[in-house]
Formats: structure tokens, C-alpha cells, sequence
């Protein structure tokens, strides 16, 4: 806790607007116990001597500081996670599980964060499908089980295609996703994630062979290969909310009276 703290870069000690005074640890202690348990609120307060309200703070807090401090991460860590020299690491690990091609190195998906029915604008939030309130969020998922991009959230009833197309993705891969060739100086090397078929097919993206003609042997092989592995996608939205109980409570999540989207974000950060 002490070196995570460091690491997040976390005040010392802070002042919430009700000027409740906290340490770093006591901050992060109290958020990992509220995201941890989709219990009352009354239960921590009894567990670590401090009443509701200031939980509540301090949580909402500690919440606005780290998504605010590291979202860049969230996006496109192109220094990092998202490097030129990782992509093609995690393209030949996608090659080795099976895939036919070696240029791969992510998954593309949407998901659903159920929310409590806001109390105005109601229909904003519905999402016609699972007949529910819900926000959405975009992910891209690396073989190593990481959420490299995460873009939300938006209202409910968007279409999948709609956040890609604000999040401005397709963009971020053709600047990002193109790396040197090794072997053959001056010229460039082009990644792709591969999505479902409404994601279609650019230098960036690839998708399975659809229609309603018959398909091939070799299209039902291509399919079978490269769908074993976007399973992972939806794998690491449940590791989500299974390890955060508090993330699948969505009669706690009020969209008007908490940063309930933050909630999302710095979970899977």
C-alpha cells in the first residue's frame, strides 16, 4: 500500500471539501474497502472509524484524483503499454496462440455499466437491448490481459459505433499503430486489432468473414482461429466487476449524486 501510494503519486495528506483531513494510505485503504464490498456504507464506517459522509468523500475524492492524474494512461500509452517496440511483442504472442497472421495485438469490444434509473433524463441512459440504465464504455484488450485503451463513458443508448467513432481510435492507430520494419530500413510495419464485424476492415482493423453467402473453408477456418481469442475481451470486463463487488452494485450508482463513471475507470485502472 505504501509503494502504491507512492506510485500513484498521492498528497501525502489532503483536505476534503468539508475539510475532512486524510492520509495517502487512509485514502487508498478506504477506497479499495468501498470498491471491494457491495455492502452498506454504515459496515465501513463501523470497520474503520470515520462516518458515512466523510467515506463518501473521501472515496469520491481519492476517485477524482487518480482519474484525473493518470486518464493518459487509460487512452493511448503510447510511451509504455502501447510502445512500437510492445506491439509487435504482443502480436507474435496473438501468432503463437494460434492466429494466421502476426500483425494482431489487441481486441476491440463495448460494455454495458449498469446504473441505478437516473432521476431525470431517464431515456439518455436507456439501453433498449437489455432494457436497462446502463453507461458504455470502449476497451481495447492486449494478450497480457490489460485494458490498453479504455474510452467512456457515454450514455447508454449509443450504438457500439458511435463511440468509436468519437473516441477518434481509428486515428490514434493509424498515428500509433504503424512501426519500422526491422528488416527493411524505410519502411513501416501495420498492427491491427480484430473486432466483430461491425468494426469492418481498415489497415488497422480486422474482422471475421460475414454474409449471408456460404462461407469457404479456409473463411471458417480464419474465423474459428481468430475469434478463440476475443473471448479475452469479455473475460477482463467480468475480472472487473468480480474483483470490485462494489462496480456491479448498480442501485448504488446514482449518475446525479456520485462520479459514477470515474467509479469504472479507475477500477479498471
Amino acid at each position: 500500500m505504501l509503494e502504491l501510494a507512492e506510485v500513484l503519486d498521492i498528497p501525502s495528506f489532503f483536505k476534503t471539501k468539508s475539510r475532512f483531513r486524510v492520509s495517502d494510505i487512509e485514502a487508498l485503504g478506504l477506497l479499495c474497502a468501498r470498491f471491494r464490498s457491495a455492502g452498506d456504507q454504515f459496515h465501513l464506517s463501523l470497520m474503520y472509524g470515520r462516518s458515512q459522509s466523510a467515506i463518501s468523500e473521501i472515496v469520491n475524492w481519492i476517485v477524482a484524483l487518480l482519474d484525473n492524474r493518470w486518464k493518459h494512461l487509460l487512452d493511448w500509452d503510447s510511451e509504455c503499454l502501447l510502445s512500437h517496440e510492445n506491439l509487435p511483442i504482443y502480436a507474435q504472442v496473438v501468432k503463437d496462440q494460434g492466429a494466421p497472421i502476426d500483425t494482431v495485438f489487441g481486441w476491440p469490444d463495448c460494455t454495458k455499466f449498469f446504473i441505478c434509473r437516473p432521476s431525470q433524463y431517464q431515456q439518455v441512459a436507456y439501453n433498449g437491448h437489455d432494457r436497462a440504465h446502463c453507461l458504455k464504455f470502449q476497451a481495447i484488450v492486449i494478450p497480457n490481459g490489460i485494458i490498453a485503451h479504455l474510452y467512456g463513458p457515454v450514455e447508454g443508448r449509443r450504438h457500439d459505433m458511435q463511440l468509436w467513432d468519437v473516441s477518434s481510435i481509428a486515428e490514434k492507430l493509424a498515428e500509433h499503430a504503424v512501426v519500422p520494419n526491422p528488416h527493411i530500413p524505410g519502411r513501416s510495419e501495420s498492427f491491427q486489432i480484430y473486432g466483430d464485424a461491425t468494426y469492418g476492415l481498415s489497415p488497422h482493423i480486422l474482422s471475421p468473414f460475414c454474409g449471408s453467402g456460404v462461407r469457404t473453408a479456409d473463411e471458417l477456418a480464419w474465423n474459428n482461429l481468430m475469434g478463440k481469442d476475443r473471448v479475452s475481451v469479455e473475460n477482463v470486463f467480468a475480472v472487473i466487476l468480480n474483483f470490485w463487488p462494489f462496480l456491479q452494485a448498480y442501485w448504488k450508482m446514482k449518475v446525479f449524486g456520485s462520479p459514477v463513471g470515474r467509479y469504472y475507470r479507475v477500477g479498471v485502472l
